[in-house]
């Protein structure tokens, strides 16, 4: 596909995204101590290699030299990697940074998963640390006018740079050198995170129903994924994605500005028509969150959503990616609903 016509195909679904609840941006991004912490997190004082009791976190910058464009990477890998494991991307939201959602980066390494966690400069924390000097409203400004097509194109092909690198590193980077099976690749994201997954598994752009889906992706985690032209036509907009997704939102998982609802979030898992598909959908969830709520304090709750979230993830990575039937038994019957209790309702295709 030519590039100016993958443009305004992107174009066509911007309003998408445009007043929509991303990840770490809408809890108060304004606020000092939110700003300064996410400040401190992509500081180069922080880009060195360290252990947790799990894995090995180690920062890189991959530079994408047809682009001109610089991509920060955190690599979550796992300890005592005797054999080569299964690789899940992560995608952050708008104005959040490959430090969304650690701890499902944590939790992943731990059950044996490599997590390459992806900064998309354009639509991350230098969107709004840019005009903090100018005041909140301000900030908002700059994240609504990151919200769009453009943005989404180059998410896109930063994603698909690093299923290429990954290719690159698995035989000669001496960190991620025969670390990884690039055959079990999962993509997974948060808000504007999830938007570039549904792009990536797939979902059509326009009335040509162009897509730019990468066949390198086997399985995608959506979560509080974005809607936008969806609203209009589900199963043309997310008909041609063909592998299994989770889906996860909340009931209070509604944006702050425009008209989305949380209601609106299951829209692509009705409109994907493929089999191995799960909708949940906890009790009480926010945005926030599922990204790792950044830029909000915690609140009763946090903990065991993540916990859950984790738990599920998990299982789906372990049916979709190493194929165990414990595993899609664990979601195909009431295991998973049980497991679930009061605290989630779960649909499954």
């Amino acid at each position: 596909m030519k590039k100016a016509n993958l443009l305004a195909a992107c174009l066509l679904l911007c309003s998408c995204f445009v007043g929509r609840q991303y990840s770490g941006c809408w809890a108060n991004p304004a606020s000092a101590d939110a700003a300064d912490r996410i400040h401190r997190l992509n500081s180069p004082a922080e880009a060195v290699g360290t252990d947790t009791s799990s894995s090995k976190i180690i920062y890189q910058e991959w530079h994408d030299s047809q682009r001109g464009r610089d991509i920060p990477i955190k690599i979550y890998l796992p300890k005592n990697i005797s054999a080569p494991q299964p690789v899940v991307i992560f995608s952050h939201g708008l104005g959040g940074s490959r430090e969304a959602a650690v701890y499902l980066g944590d939790y992943w390494s731990q059950h044996g998963y490599v997590g390459i966690f992806v900064q998309h400069p354009g639509s991350d924390t230098a969107v709004w640390q840019s005009a903090r000097a100018e005041g909140k409203e301000a900030m908002m400004q700059r994240m609504k006018e990151a919200a769009n097509g453009r943005n989404l194109v180059d998410r896109a092909a930063d994603i698909k740079f690093v299923l290429n690198e990954l290719e690159k590193r698995n035989q000669t980077d001496p960190d991620l050198k025969n670390h990884m099976d690039l055959g079990k690749v999962a993509l997974a994201g948060h808000s504007f995170g999830a938007g570039t997954t549904l792009a990536i598994a797939g979902e059509n752009f326009g009335e040509a129903h162009r897509n730019i889906k990468d066949n390198r992706v086997k399985a995608a985690i959506y979560l509080c994924p974005p809607v936008g032209a969806g609203k209009i036509a589900p199963e043309q907009t997310y008909g041609s994605i063909e592998i299994p997704g989770l889906l996860l939102t909340g009931t209070e998982d509604n944006s702050p500005i425009g008209t989305t609802t949380a209601a609106d979030r299951r829209i692509p898992f009705d409109g994907i028509k493929a089999p191995h598909q799960y909708l949940v959908n906890f009790i009480g969830a926010d945005h926030a969150v599922f990204g790792g709520r950044s830029f909000r304090a915690a609140k009763e709750g946090d903990e065991r959503f993540h916990e859950m979230i984790e738990e599920l993830t998990t299982k789906f990575l372990e049916a979709t990616l190493k194929g165990d039937a414990a595993a899609w038994k664990w979601l195909d019957s009431t295991e998973a609903s049980a497991y679930l209790g009061k605290a989630a309702t779960m649909e499954r295709k």
